[in-house]
């Protein structure tokens, strides 16, 4: 069988991918310029006009969050470390693999956790619905400018659903494609798991799975960097909550992330996001 032309389509990808970053950083820019020129920014950072929440995001979850978000930058750094090795590529797989296996773990939780959890299953949350999908112009229009009012459906609009759904099935298929191509042996994990997947799939179907994880790797980096940006703009408060530097104000009658009143130009309840 002849293999592919995989440097070339390496370059491709990166080629592609940075242009695409870079083009992410130029939307956030206009974005915040935007927030700045049309008054949200005064009303938040400086009136203290933040988005309203009936409860505090409960505390498993906001360890969990904590406990994933860094794992993913340490597993997005090591990716392009292996990628692009500033020096020897071994230690930075042996830290991608180390650090993947919390994340594996914190991921599988956050699911059990969404269905099985007595005290907060909350995966209807995340489901999205048919009134969500009529909403979802309404609240393009309002994260683009277009409108100064957003639908309020549920505690989550359907934007945020999308897109949370969207980072759990990309989780998923990362998990996977990284114990397909493991290279390493750890002393935790018997190193026939990658043996076995590679007579599963052969040599080149391993080719095929290591380009779709590095591929998922960019798409990490790119959702993170954009959640990043709004966690850090449109809702400190839950953001500084959500990791334990300052209590949010909670306003047991309020309406979420969504409320609709005239002056509370609200945003994305960031803070209560899931920790996947």
């Amino acid at each position: 069988m002849t293999l592919p032309n995989l440097p070339g389509i390496y370059v491709w990808v990166d080629t592609i991918f940075v242009a695409l970053y870079i083009c992410v950083w130029l939307f956030l820019t206009w974005h915040f310029s935007m927030f700045v020129i049309k008054g949200r920014f005064r009303k938040a950072f400086i009136e203290g006009n933040w988005p309203e929440h009936e409860a505090r995001p409960p505390l498993a979850p906001k360890v969990a969050h904590a406990i994933h978000m860094f794992g993913m930058i340490i597993l997005g750094f090591s990716g392009m470390m292996i990628r692009f090795p500033a020096f020897d590529r071994t230690p930075m797989r042996y830290l991608h693999y180390i650090v993947m296996i919390p994340v594996i773990l914190t991921t599988l939780w956050r699911i059990w956790y969404a269905f099985r959890s007595k005290t907060n299953a909350d995966w209807r949350e995340f489901a999205i619905t048919k009134v969500d999908l009529n909403t979802a112009l309404g609240v393009l229009a309002y994260y683009g400018y277009v409108s100064d009012s957003k639908p309020h459906v549920a505690k989550y609009n359907v934007m945020q659903k999308m897109s949370y759904n969207l980072f759990l099935y990309m989780m998923l298929a990362q998990m996977l494609t990284g114990i397909l191509i493991w290279r390493l042996p750890l002393p935790i994990v018997d190193a026939s798991v990658y043996q076995g997947a590679a007579a599963l799939i052969g040599a080149s179907g391993i080719i095929w799975v290591r380009l779709l994880h590095y591929i998922l790797n960019w798409g990490f980096i790119i959702m993170m960097t954009v959640h990043a940006y709004l966690a850090f703009s449109v809702d400190v408060p839950c953001m500084l909550d959500f990791f334990g530097l300052k209590e949010m104000e909670v306003h047991p009658h309020g309406h979420g992330d969504d409320h609709g009143h005239g002056d509370h130009d609200s945003e994305p309840d960031l803070g209560a996001a899931p920790a996947i």
